[in-house]
């Protein structure tokens, strides 16, 4: 018997979705208020503010499949991208490690 997928819960959903917009408006300023993580995160996905508000604070009734795809795929960029900043950050953390050790050597 083959093993059913189980689909995502309503929850699941909604608390992804809000992860999503969360992670959208960083970086975080400092004095930053609710109301300006959401506007900046609205423009970096390119919805509306409500539309926004409603995913940070999980008022929304339904979500699209998608809406919720097109804020999956701009999250699926945005870790490849942290994920090329930080291999080069490790690249240039290693040139230097192994700088230091040849001067130990010296």
């Amino acid at each position: 018997m083959l093993a059913e997928k189980s689909m995502p819960s309503a929850e699941t959903i909604s608390s992804e979705m809000q992860m999503i917009v969360q992670t959208a408006a960083s970086p975080f300023m400092p004095g930053d208020t609710v109301g300006r993580q959401i506007e900046r995160a609205a423009r970096v996905l390119g919805i509306t503010a409500g539309q926004c508000k409603r995913f940070w604070y999980r008022e929304h009734r339904a979500i699209l499949a998608v809406e919720a795809d097109r804020l999956r795929h701009w999250h699926a960029l945005w870790q490849d991208k942290r994920i090329q900043q930080m291999d080069h950050e490790i690249t240039l953390m290693k040139a230097q490690r192994g700088k230091l050790e040849a001067w130990k050597n010296v």
